[in-house]
């Protein structure tokens, strides 16, 4: 019942543009139809959303938004060495989804103080290269980039993955 409601939508608006019932708005009506379903054929989705762990996610990310704005306002108003630090880093993220790692690169790019400066996909993997203010430790960048990659993976979960898992 899904897939004819959106055809039968389209053929309902058809007639109301014409603004009549005839033979020649049907006919020309079913010709429409015919044609936007061979033109635009559905994508099957390669991606399940998973509302609680959007949910989390949304959490998460309004979370470092704010800790790491407070973290540039300090950075501004006193600057310190350890503060003004910075440097890139390079992430590799453990799944090759690009849906997931676009979202990780935004959620990075969007929290002050980060930047995603380039994402680049290898054989089975995406690297990410991560601009941050106030480095410390590279491993702990790594490794907090990589909670949120698996928070973002609790809210968009790959099919592929879904189909394998036990």
């Amino acid at each position: 019942m899904n897939r004819l409601l959106a055809p039968l939508l389209v053929f309902v608006v058809w007639i109301a543009l014409w603004g009549e019932l005839s033979w020649a708005n049907l006919f020309s009506g079913v010709v429409v139809v015919a044609l936007i379903g061979w033109l635009i054929r559905p994508v099957p989705r390669a991606h399940v959303v998973h509302p609680l762990g959007l949910a989390k996610l949304l959490a998460v990310f309004a979370g470092r938004l704010v800790t790491s704005s407070v973290s540039v306002v300090l950075t501004v108003l006193h600057p310190t060495p350890a503060r003004l630090r910075s440097g890139v880093v390079s992430v590799r993220l453990r799944h090759d989804s690009e849906l997931v790692a676009t979202i990780v690169a935004d959620a990075i790019s969007l929290t002050p103080g980060t930047l995603t400066l380039d994402a680049v996909t290898d054989d089975d993997s995406v690297v990410l290269q991560v601009h941050v203010l106030g480095l410390g430790d590279p491993e702990e960048v790594r490794s907090d980039i990589r909670r949120l990659e698996a928070t973002v993976l609790a809210a968009v979960r790959p099919r592929s993955t879904l189909e394998v898992a036990p």
